[in-house]
C-alpha cells in the first residue's frame, strides 16, 4: 500500500513539474507557490475534518511534539523544497528539474539513519545506487548549458524534501494522521510567507510582497496547487505504510511521469542520446527493483 502511495505521489509531482513549466510566461508574482501552501492546507484541512478524525488526537498532549516535527517538515517542504523546485523547473524544464530531484535518496538515506534508524534493505540500496546513476549519467549529457543557477536552486530542493522525509516519519510514528501531518506543515509554511510579506520593510512594501504573493492564481496556477496537494498528502500516507528510503526512491518515477506528460501536453519531443537511454534505463530498472522489493 506505502509504495502504491509513493507511486500516486510520483505521478502528481510529475504532472505538476509539467504545468509549472507551461505558466512560467504568464508569471507575474511567485508563479503560484505560495496559493499551492495555501491550497493544500485548506484542502488537507477540510478533509481532515470531514474524516472526524479530532477525537484520535492523544488526551495525555503528547501529540504536540509531532505537531511540531509536522511544521518543521512543512517549512523543508512547501517553503524550501517548494520555492527551489518552482525557480529550478522554470530554469531547466519540467524533465530536467525532476531528473535532479532524483539526488534526493542521496540526502534522505543518510538523513533516515540518524533520525530514526531506518537502515535501508539490499534492495533499496541497489535501486537507489542504480537511479543515482541515472541522475549523474543525464546530468553528464542532457542538463541545459550555463543553467548553474537550475542545477543549485534543483540540489537544494532535493536536501529540503529529504529533510522533510525524515522528520514526518518521525512525527509520524507517533501520531499515525497523513491529512493532519500535511495540513499542520502547510499551515506552518503559510505562516513563514505571510510572516515574510508582514513583518519585513514598510507598509507599502509589505502590501507589495502580499500581492507577489497573491497576484497568481489564475486556472493554471490553481491546478498545480492542487496536484501538489495531492502528491504531497499521497507521500505523507506513503511514509505511514512504509520506508523513507522507499518513499524517496520510489519518488524516481516522476521523472518518467514528467517526460510522459512534457510530450503529451507541451508537445516536447523526447532527443534520444546514448547517455540518456543509459541515464532513463538506470532510472527505470532502479525504480522497478524498488516497486518490486
Amino acid at each position: 500500500m506505502g509504495e502504491l502511495f509513493a507511486l500516486c505521489s510520483a505521478a502528481c509531482y510529475g504532472m505538476a513539474g509539467v504545468t509549472i513549466a507551461r505558466s512560467r510566461n504568464q508569471r507575474r508574482g511567485d508563479g503560484g507557490v505560495f496559493l499551492s501552501v495555501l491550497v493544500t492546507a485548506l484542502l488537507t484541512g477540510a478533509l481532515w475534518l470531514l474524516a472526524g478524525s479530532a477525537p484520535v488526537l492523544p488526551a495525555d498532549g503528547t501529540h504536540w511534539r509531532a505537531l511540531g516535527l509536522f511544521a518543521v517538515a512543512g517549512v523543508c517542504a512547501t517553503v524550501l523544497g517548494r520555492l527551489f523546485m518552482y525557480r529550478s523547473t522554470e530554469i531547466l524544464g519540467p524533465v530536467g528539474a525532476a531528473m535532479l530531484r532524483r539526488l534526493i535518496p542521496l540526502f534522505a538515506i543518510p538523513l533516515a539513519i540518524l533520525l530514526i534508524g531506518d537502515w535501508p534493505g539490499p534492495a533499496e540500496l541497489v535501486g537507489g545506487g542504480l537511479v543515482v546513476a541515472g541522475v549523474f549519467a543525464f546530468s553528464g549529457s542532457a542538463a541545459p548549458v550555463g543553467a548553474l543557477a537550475g542545477v543549485s536552486l534543483g540540489l537544494l530542493s532535493a536536501a529540503s524534501y529529504a529533510l522533510s522525509y525524515g522528520l514526518r516519519k518521525l512525527g509520524l510514528m507517533q501520531l499515525p494522521d497523513p491529512l493532519l501531518a500535511t495540513c499542520a506543515g502547510a499551515s506552518a509554511g503559510c505562516l513563514c510567507y505571510l510572516g515574510w510579506a508582514f513583518l519585513y520593510g514598510s507598509s507599502d512594501s509589505r502590501l507589495t510582497r502580499l500581492h507577489y504573493l497573491l497576484v497568481d492564481r489564475s486556472a493554471g496556477f490553481l491546478g498545480t496547487a492542487l496536484l501538489l496537494s495531492a502528491g504531497q498528502t499521497l507521500q505523507l500516507a506513503a511514509l505511514l505504510h512504509t520506508s523513507v528510503t522507499s518513499v524517496a526512491l520510489i519518488g524516481a518515477l516522476d521523472v518518467l511521469f514528467s517526460a510522459l506528460f512534457a510530450t503529451l501536453l507541451l508537445r516536447q519531443r523526447m532527443q534520444l542520446t546514448p547517455r540518456g537511454l543509459i541515464a532513463a534505463l538506470l532510472v527505470g530498472l532502479g525504480s522497478a527493483l524498488l516497486l518490486l522489493n
